[in-house]
């Protein structure tokens, strides 16, 4: 898995699954649309502040410490990770004493967060400074170096910004700064809101205030222009990739295929267009059909297989709450309308955009058909068996500053006609406090593993209160939507 979506990692990733599906001939008709999206992503280095934690004399893990020589150690420990390939550490040096923070404080301008590397005992005033800088601080503690992670709860209790974790891989560097990567990135991401209308202004200008993200309204004059300039070229080529390796090609013909790659080309020209790296979309209620367009799944699904977001109906929430988890574990979402199986106690989730590579970019892709959209049988999706076997993730964020989540356990990919052409069962427990406590909607979103411990990191850093379905008590929190209607 490659969280930070590399330039390299993206490519050589990529060209191994065409080599493995077609060969030479099919990297070479890819590699300029590859590299074309691929250039819509983020580049920019995850800059972390990167302080060491220590005393000479602590009487713990010894009497006496080389913190030199501790310092080294853990440099060479991380040095070459690939998990580490975009960040740049910001070096605080080692701190001993809290007025050595406040010597380091220049450096920490523009910083994601702080990595605070914990050596010895002795070290709860330094920590206690570098919260009081307002940045994240992350504690980074490996066994026999000390105590501090047990006071670690109480300034959490505080509001504090910190998380701790203790590990003793230094593989686990990687995985401790991921919030950080996914607060800088979201800084960075425009979304491209893709409607007759405009979204609402005052959830447009929450969502920047507090995660710095922009959303665009583009009108369907806007997309329309676009889809006239798209290289009918390049789309026929991608039609063309489509219907090669697709297991079956059930209603759409090929003009079809080709009229929804053309959306893609036009989606992705608009993207450049706008230096975005997300879209939504007013799929059905804008009449592309009608215009004699075709439907973005196709799109969506190229743009999430390339850890972007391609995100139907319009849905900024399930957008934002897609574009957290790419940031924080490298995985794509699929955003589903959920039923619910008390038999064998499961949510069946359906939708008709599922990507085909829902374990990242390097994973072999998923076998598909291609079909029409159901809900009015036109234009050309696709029917995804998605893996089964293994945990997964299911979330939305509400608003700004609340979140649900739950896991569960994946078991089927049924591939049946009724409900959106891609399925996923999800095996839960406590599936009556599911049903009966759902709220905000029917959308959720679903991620390939558990994450329960990177959501939590990530939801301390920006504020976000956890809310677990299926667990806890949601009748009694404040702010839920609880709309007797049927809405995504």
């Amino acid at each position: 898995m490659c969280p930070s979506v590399s330039r390299r990692c993206f490519l050589q990733t990529t060209a191994a699954g065409l080599l493995a599906g077609g060969g030479w001939l099919a990297l070479a008709q890819n590699a300029a649309a590859l590299t074309a999206l691929q250039d819509l992503g983020l580049k920019s280095k995850v800059r972390i502040g990167l302080a060491y934690m220590g005393q000479t004399n602590p009487g713990w893990p010894l009497s006496k410490v080389d913190l030199a020589a501790e310092v080294a150690q853990f440099e060479k420990g991380i040095a070459g990770l690939p998990g580490l390939a975009d960040v740049e550490f910001v070096k605080l040096g080692l701190l001993r004493q809290p007025a050595e923070v406040a010597a380091a404080r220049a450096k920490l301008e523009g910083v994601a967060g702080i990595l605070a590397v914990h050596l010895t005992m002795g070290t709860g005033p330094v920590i206690q400074a570098l919260m009081d800088t307002g940045h994240p601080v992350m504690v980074f503690t490996m066994p026999y170096n000390g105590h501090e992670w047990h006071i670690i709860s109480g300034w959490q209790r505080e509001g504090r910004l910190v998380e701790v974790y203790p590990s003793s891989r230094y593989e686990d560097v990687a995985a401790a700064i991921r919030p950080f990567r996914a607060l800088q990135r979201l800084r960075e991401t425009r979304v491209l809101h893709v409607s007759q209308h405009d979204p609402d202004a005052k959830y447009v200008q929450a969502i920047k205030e507090w995660y710095g993200t922009e959303i665009i309204p583009v009108k369907l004059p806007e997309l329309e222009a676009a889809y006239k300039k798209a290289d009918r070229g390049e789309a026929e080529a991608d039609a063309k990739r489509w219907m090669r390796e697709a297991r079956k090609i059930v209603e759409p013909t090929k003009e079809e295929v080709i009229k929804a790659s053309l959306v893609y080309v036009a989606m992705r020209d608009l993207m450049a267009a706008h230096r975005a790296q997300a879209v939504t979309m007013n799929c059905l209620g804008m009449g592309l059909m009608d215009r004699g367009m075709g439907y973005p799944c196709l799109g969506f699904v190229r743009l999430n297989n390339a850890l972007l977001a391609g995100v139907c109906e319009a849905d900024l929430k399930s957008t934002m709450t897609q574009l957290i988890f790419t940031y924080l574990v490298g995985r794509t979402g699929f955003v589903t309308d959920p039923m619910f199986d008390l038999s064998n106690n499961t949510i069946i989730h359906a939708h008709c955009v599922a990507a085909t590579q829902m374990l990242g970019p390097g994973s072999r892709p998923s076998p598909y058909l291609i079909r029409s959209h159901l809900e009015d049988n036109r234009g050309a999706s696709l029917q995804v068996k998605m893996p089964v076997g293994g945990k997964v993730t299911m979330a939305r964020l509400l608003g700004t500053d609340m979140m649900l989540y739950s896991t569960g356990e994946a078991v089927d990919s049924p591939m049946v006609e009724r409900g959106c052409r891609s399925k996923l069962t999800m095996r839960v427990e406590n599936i009556d406090r599911f049903l009966h406590q759902w709220s905000s909607g029917l959308h959720r979103v679903i991620f390939y593993g558990d994450h329960t411990r990177d959501v939590a990191h990530f939801c301390r850093f920006a504020r976000v209160r956890l809310l677990r379905e299926g667990i806890d008590d949601l009748h009694s929190v404040q702010g839920l939507d609880w709309a007797t209607y049927v809405h995504a």
